[in-house]
């Protein structure tokens, strides 16, 4: 399959990143309505495992990553590779972290009474995206940390992604499988150790299972986009892949199933995440054209700034909300989601492109050095 069929697929999966980045500001924001800590059963149980969009959102950058970056060829130009990462997220996360300094500093000196020297190494460490291998340092815009797991996949990705896209198809399934249960057992392990509680859900080893599986994902994606029998038994299955997967999801708070959250929170339900991201990727007629609207796919390229800035805005409106409640929420809501759609234009955009430009005009100037010398 072309590159471009295969980038022409990520639409819906463009647009699905809007609805979890919400889901996660559900889980994050609604408790702090008054008016929800009254108890809503079923509801509240759905909301409550907000927290699992985490790990789809890391098997989703394995499968995009893989997708555009190694689906013409099994090696990643790591300079290349490493600028383009950093120009798509940092500019903004630099911007998430001056939103909630104001209030970390606060917290720091009134609250848990840390010394200047605590908060400012926690500062470096979420400056320099290191967050997550240190649970002391954690705390500066709290959904930061999984931005510093990202980093780790990111360092790795051009050294595993042409190890997995070099399988043979014979054995991807069982390297998947192999790397699944090696990934639960080893969340398992690390959760019954000291570290592993202190940890809690932030280790970024505990994650990168998810991610290499979003790699094979993306292996097994084109072995059956490159041949039309596949790719049409996959398009007639994906309606009920989707509402397969998605029932089996919410299964587990609807009847209040007895999972342990550790494993919860670390991917154990990523082979429905899997059949998810299958079916919205699959070129249903169906599922590509309501996902694939022009308004949807906007608010899915803004997912990224919904789910990075919407925890320092909730702090700053949290006094609003706890007053007002429902009303106050969904202005919330309203300004931030318009905030992340116009940081795209405003923000993300232009800032990739100066980094990017600045440095293709530093090569330019050191190619033409070297020639001249």
């Amino acid at each position: 399959m072309a590159n471009t069929q295969a980038k022409s697929k990520i639409l819906p999966l463009t647009s699905v990143r809007f609805f979890v980045a919400l889901y996660v500001l559900l889980f994050h924001a609604i408790p702090g309505i008054p008016s929800h800590r009254r108890d809503y059963g079923v509801l509240a149980r759905i909301i409550g495992v907000g927290y699992v969009c985490v790990p789809f959102f890391f098997l989703l950058s394995g499968f995009i990553l893989a997708i555009v970056y190694l689906n013409n060829s099994a090696s990643v130009d790591k300079r290349k590779f490493y600028l383009a990462r950093f120009a798509r997220i940092y500019p903004l996360y630099l911007v998430a972290m001056s939103l909630d300094l104001p209030h970390f500093l606060y917290t720091q000196r009134y609250i848990t009474h840390q010394n200047w020297g605590h908060s400012i190494a926690v500062i470096l460490a979420a400056g320099g995206l290191a967050q997550a291998w240190f649970a002391s340092l954690q705390g500066f815009n709290q959904p930061g940390w999984s931005l510093s797991v990202e980093a780790f996949f990111y360092l790795l990705f051009p050294f595993i992604g042409g190890i997995v896209w070099r399988m043979r198809e014979r054995v991807l399934l069982p390297f998947a499988v192999c790397v699944y249960a090696g990934g639960t057992l080893l969340v398992w392990i690390i959760s019954h150790t000291t570290m592993g509680r202190q940890q809690q859900a932030c280790s970024p080893l505990e994650h990168l299972y998810a991610f290499v599986l979003g790699i094979c994902l993306a292996k097994l994606f084109v072995w059956i986009s490159a041949d039309s029998a596949r790719s049409q038994t996959l398009q007639r299955c994906a309606p009920w892949l989707l509402l397969g997967s998605l029932a089996a999801f919410f299964a587990v708070p609807v009847f209040d199933l007895s999972v342990p959250e550790m494993l919860m929170q670390h991917g154990v339900q990523v082979p429905l995440f899997a059949l998810i991201l299958l079916a919205f990727a699959s070129g249903n007629v169906v599922i590509s054209t309501l996902f694939s609207a022009s308004w949807l796919v906007v608010l899915g390229e803004a997912s990224f700034a919904l789910y990075l800035i919407h925890a320092p805005l909730n702090t700053i409106m949290r006094r609003p909300i706890e007053r007002y409640g429902m009303p106050a929420f969904l202005i919330y809501v309203v300004v931030t989601i318009g905030l992340s759609v116009a940081s795209i234009y405003w923000l993300e955009n232009p800032a990739r492109r100066w980094i990017l430009e600045k440095e293709r005009a530093r090569s330019l100037k050191t190619e033409a050095t070297g020639v001249m010398a």
